[in-house]
């Protein structure tokens, strides 16, 4: 692409940049009076303009950029933003995405994810990857094709949590800290059975519920406002009276509701606390009782996935765990008899 520096004169002291590339004619002044200094800072120059300029139909398109405008052109969570940007990262040798292929996609998931399962690998790396190269397509940047996933099961190996270790914890969640004075008192204990109580009263994500804010809360109308990122809109979700009761008695009510801002934070407490006592449990755990006490009450899938937040009805069922109650009469003692 033709492009020259233009030497200082009638428009002032420094070097000009004057040239065209595929984005149109240019003529930018580079701040150098030095000739040296000029050629260095339109190098740079170049290179970010091009990089800011949107490819057209048909054009090579590394798939690091094609990954960079879909960015810019999803709302991505913090999570999938990471799975993205890491795959980029992986794949930045990549300088056409119309090389790629769904096996380039496994194996980079073989890679970032060694010995993880095949959800994983489907939702840090697959999925982002066949989300990228499905909105180059649509630019016109490679063809269209369909990227497969590695099955898993539509059910979850992971159990619904147990109302008998849920009440234990919450019982015993103050951590006992001694300093030279004696016992250091928890000043986080209200807290940590606010986070337990409501996780498994609404069964929102960690993250969901640390997103919580006080201008979000109606102790009124026993309602909370939480954010959901998949779908960018607020849930409105009732409480109850016990929860309403510990929110009032919070000694401070501004600003985030919990003082972790992380799933770290969480586990910085309830790791030590579950293992102490004995206790498989993890705040996703409530999530999937949740499902399986409303499939119990035999409440419509609909309405389920509002309870819990679900984008998507058809997603409650892989964390539903109910198993049915036996026909009646059918039983093996009818076998035994005619022997």
């Amino acid at each position: 692409m033709p492009h020259k520096l233009l030497p200082p004169g009638k428009r002032g002291p420094y070097w000009y940049l004057r040239g065209t590339d595929a984005g149109g004619r240019f003529e930018v002044s580079t701040g150098k009076t030095a000739r040296k200094d000029a050629a260095l800072w339109a190098d740079t120059w170049l290179i970010a303009r091009a990089r800011q300029r949107v490819p057209g139909a048909g054009e090579a398109v590394s798939f690091a950029d094609a990954a960079r405008f879909y960015r810019a052109f999803r709302r991505l969570s913090k999570v999938d933003e990471r799975h993205v940007e890491r795959l980029a990262a992986h794949l930045s040798h990549v300088d056409d995405c119309r090389t790629m292929t769904h096996a380039h996609l496994v194996a980079a998931a073989n890679e970032l994810k060694p010995g993880a399962s095949d959800a994983t690998k489907n939702r840090a790396v697959i999925g982002p990857g066949a989300s990228v190269l499905h909105y180059a397509a649509a630019q016109k940047w490679c063809e269209y094709q369909r990227i497969e996933t590695s099955w898993v099961s539509r059910k979850s190996s992971r159990d619904p949590a147990r109302d008998e270790d849920l009440a234990l914890l919450i019982a015993n969640v103050e951590t006992q800290r001694t300093n030279k004075r004696g016992r250091k008192k928890d000043v986080q204990v209200a807290y940590k059975r606010l986070f337990l109580a409501m996780v498994y009263e609404t069964g929102l994500r960690i993250g969901h519920l640390l997103s919580v804010d006080w201008p979000n809360i109606d102790i009124e109308a026993r309602r909370v406002r939480v954010r959901i990122g998949k779908s960018d809109e607020m849930a409105n979700i009732e409480i109850s009276p016990v929860i309403v009761a510990m929110l009032a008695n919070l000694p401070v009510k501004m600003g985030r509701l919990f003082p972790w801002s992380t799933n770290r934070g969480v586990y910085g407490w309830l790791k030590p606390l579950t293992d102490k006592h004995g206790i498989r449990y993890t705040p996703h755990m409530s999530r999937h009782k949740l499902a399986t006490d409303a499939d119990a009450a035999n409440i419509p899938d609909k309405r389920a996935a509002l309870l819990g937040v679900w984008q998507d009805p058809r997603s409650l069922h892989r964390y539903q765990h109910v198993r049915p109650d036996a026909i009646p009469g059918r039983d093996a003692a009818k076998l035994l008899k005619r022997q």
